[in-house]
């Protein structure tokens, strides 16, 4: 074959491709077990009438879903209070991260972002020949710098992206500070994720303010990180040029009837989020008792920490968390963070106090 390597977009064949962990290939390979604290999953599974209507739509697999979403759209307008032309539907949340570059930015336009933050913002944004500006938090605790956000902005920017509830470190961002950002000639997005748990939003600005996007995903609280359904949130308007942005079906029939079913199982999602709270105190108090280490406080499923000690090593640490079959992830040397870190997904009962006892066995080995 003769060299095609002029036929590829250089920014594309010099970006890199998201991959939270190549362990987790080796792993589906061995088809291993482990427990899977690194991804942010829901270990509970999903809702039982959200697994029944699966099965049963599978009857219908052959066909197109509505391309319109209407049942899945009413679903979400119930759970979110916002009328359906506020609201657009995509393939999990990250399907609308291409959607805001490639819908929006022109060339030599920039985003800026406010690390430690979700990485795949950053790798999709230099897929799509973009630039990327960084403000810093307020230390130690990773707080929000709104004058550091400013100030940071030039006249390239275009959009700012910001994840609240935080992913890594699980804060979220203050209503009073955030107001000042909306002010701005800018697109203004925010990543709420992890919304359900922290039951704490800033959708409700959408209202005054038609710059504003908000985009969540039901892989989290509902357990849908391998059936993919995300959603955004913003003015009438914008939602039908993001829905222009998008490919027609973006979600699957079969995700779709499931969703429905899980936005109406209010029982189970309270169960949920109960003992996902009740097991992220645990990993709190827990971690934060034992020496050299810090659990930041969370508003999500996850608990990001922070090893103090000199001789502590995350890497060192991880390692004999996954010989005693338990899979976290190393966030050392991320953007935004300087020090040793590891973040922890809130697993079961069982699942917790084992990552525990394993970190300070590993601790107490230094």
């Amino acid at each position: 074959m003769g060299d095609i390597s002029h036929l590829l977009k250089s920014h594309v064949k010099n970006g890199v491709a998201y991959s939270p962990t190549a362990l987790l290939r080796k792993l589906y390979e061995l088809r291993t077990d482990y427990a899977r604290l690194m991804g942010n999953e829901l270990p509970f599974g999903i809702s039982p009438k959200a697994r029944q209507a699966a099965i049963d739509e599978l009857e219908r697999a052959h066909l197109y879903p509505d391309s319109s979403y209407y049942d899945l759209k009413q679903a979400l307008a119930t759970y979110t209070s916002f009328a359906e032309t506020h609201i657009v539907v995509g393939n999990g949340s990250t399907h609308f991260i291409d959607a805001f570059y490639h819908g929006f930015l022109n060339p030599n336009e920039a985003v800026l972002f406010v690390p430690p933050d979700y990485g795949p913002y950053r790798l999709r944004l230099a897929i799509f020949g973009g630039t990327a500006q960084s403000a810093p938090r307020l230390l130690p605790d990773f707080a929000w710098n709104i004058d550091s956000i400013i100030d940071a902005i030039t006249p390239d920017t275009k959009e700012i992206i910001l994840i609240s509830p935080n992913n890594p470190v699980g804060n979220c961002i203050l209503e009073q500070d955030f107001r000042r950002l909306l002010e701005l000639d800018l697109l203004i997005i925010v990543d709420e994720a992890y919304f359900d748990f922290a039951e704490t939003t800033l959708a409700h600005l959408i209202h005054k303010h038609p710059n504003l996007i908000i985009t969540r995903t039901m892989a989290k609280a509902f357990g849908f990180a391998g059936l993919r359904l995300g959603y955004a949130l913003t003015n009438p308007e914008l939602a039908e040029y993001l829905s222009k942005v998008l490919h027609h079906f973006p979600v699957n029939r079969i995700t779709a009837a499931a969703a429905v079913a899980a936005l109406s199982d209010i029982e189970y999602l309270t169960y949920v989020k109960r003992e996902i709270k009740t097991g992220r105190e645990y990993l709190e108090t827990a971690l934060n008792s034992l020496s050299g280490v810090r659990a930041f406080p969370s508003k999500t499923n996850f608990v990001l920490t922070q090893y103090t000690d000199s001789d502590a090593d995350s890497n060192a640490i991880s390692q004999q968390l996954l010989q005693a079959g338990i899979i976290v992830r190393d966030y050392t040397g991320k953007a935004g963070l300087e020090g040793q870190f590891i973040r922890i997904t809130v697993g079961t009962k069982e699942q917790n106090e084992a990552c525990v006892k394993t970190i300070e066995k590993a601790i107490r080995a230094h």
